[in-house]
């Protein structure tokens, strides 16, 4: 049997205890036992006021720099912070994340300190003071780099277009991220989707090699097929982190839903890699109507604790890709069970220890869809831009029209039942 990878589980359950027997049901018996501990990598006491406190600072002084007024300062911190008791639900960010020299609070900023997030608060900042056109600014970029993948995954929105013959080359590649980094003030973070996009793993090293500072960049992948080697160079090309798909606790569930009977290992081998080559951890959970409860949901925390994952990704599924046709909405009662698990997760002391969830729908019910060319957008494999993963219509392609007039197209319209943020 090949060695496990070198990271350690937590044995005690959260605060709030959970049904005995519930959570190690399934469970691999080497995750259970295996020690020493890993935990998520919490960032506590005085440590955490100061790193707070600092980033703050950091904040008021790129407003300051850019507004070169203190009053007109001022009214544009208040309005951030009005725009961030909105997206939070009037909750204050409770969990602070430490990983290789950098601060996490919320996966979908860009860590601090770090030149991406002073390009992320520029943006923010030129949203509710503008002294540059507001798309100039993107949060992120969703780019889907590759039609391949072993798996047959339940939920696949690409399912169209999986295992078809690739149409970007690795110079296509560089030339959408290069148009994306060059464009306005650029762009914060681009996640590096498929398919897999580790298949074109050689093609990410040198789209790493050849990107301009200022960007974060994500890998979305299944684990397959990352070993600790990958990890270590992708790591040093510049990667920040991994956002591996894991959708369920229970390994021969989430190998079901994943279409292959060793995805599970691959998840677990992968989080343990990334973990040494110092990159963050996002464990992403497509949280169907089977799999929602509060049981399910407070075993799966767990597992991400064990795993030292910094935060969970709750995705609802969508009847897009494999899913198209089929019933796959969630309840208002489901929705419901995911809000209180967000809630529970981020701001109840009796999960103080836990990874942090990010939950789209809970944001998005409260603040209108960030997607469509508002603070992300979509590249697929074809190189066509779209809102988001689950809204496919093709707007125009990166490589023969200009992005500008892409997102023009897109102004004014929401991603599914929700609007486009005001803001």
């Amino acid at each position: 049997m090949a060695p496990q990878p070198k990271f350690g589980v937590r044995d005690s359950a959260p605060n709030k205890p959970l049904r005995p027997g519930t959570v190690s049901a399934g469970f691999p018996e080497w995750l259970n036992s295996r020690s020493p501990e890993r935990c998520p990598p919490l960032v506590k006491g005085p440590e955490k006021y100061i790193i707070g406190t600092l980033i703050r600072l950091h904040v008021v002084f790129i407003a300051f720099r850019l507004l070169l007024n203190p009053f007109k300062t001022l009214r544009v911190l208040d309005a951030l912070a009005h725009l961030r008791r909105q997206y939070f639900g009037g909750h204050q960010v409770k969990k602070l994340f430490k990983i290789d020299r950098r601060y996490y609070w919320d996966m979908h900023a860009p860590g601090w300190p770090s030149a991406a997030f002073v390009k992320y608060n520029e943006g923010e900042i030129n949203r509710v003071s503008p002294f540059r056109k507001k798309t100039d600014y993107l949060n992120s970029m969703i780019f889907a780099i590759t039609k391949k993948c072993p798996l047959r995954c339940e939920h696949c929105y690409e399912w169209e277009a999986i295992n078809e013959k690739e149409k970007l080359s690795l110079n296509n590649l560089k030339m959408i991220v290069r148009k994306f980094q060059e464009r306005g003030r650029g762009v914060a973070q681009i996640q590096l989707s498929g398919g897999e996009p580790l298949m074109r793993y050689k093609d990410i090293i040198e789209i790493l090699k050849s990107a301009t500072p200022g960007t974060d960049f994500w890998i979305v992948t299944s684990g397959y097929p990352l070993s600790l080697d990958k990890a270590l160079r992708l790591k040093e090309a510049g990667l920040v982190g991994v956002c591996i798909s894991l959708d369920h606790f229970i390994p021969a569930k989430h190998n079901a839903f994943r279409g292959f009977k060793h995805s599970f290992e691959w998840v677990v081998k992968a989080v343990g890699y990334a973990h040494e080559a110092k990159l963050a951890v996002i464990l992403s959970l497509c949280a169907t109507k089977e799999f929602v409860s509060e049981e399910n949901l407070l075993n799966y925390a767990r597992l991400a604790q064990k795993l030292g994952a910094a935060f969970v990704l709750i995705i609802e599924p969508r009847a897009v890709g494999r899913y198209a046709g089929k019933y796959v909405t969630l309840s208002q009662g489901q929705k419901q069970v995911l809000e209180n698990f967000f809630l529970k997760m981020n701001y109840s002391p009796q999960y103080k220890d836990m990874p942090a969830v990010s939950y789209h729908g809970y944001h998005q019910r409260r603040v209108g869809c960030f997607g469509g060319g508002s603070r992300y957008i979509y590249v697929d494999t074809d190189g066509d831009m779209h809102f988001c993963p689950f809204c496919r219509h093709k707007f125009g392609n990166v490589l023969n029209g200009s992005i500008d007039d892409t997102v023009k197209a897109m102004e004014g319209s929401g991603c599914h039942s929700f609007e486009l943020a005001k803001l």
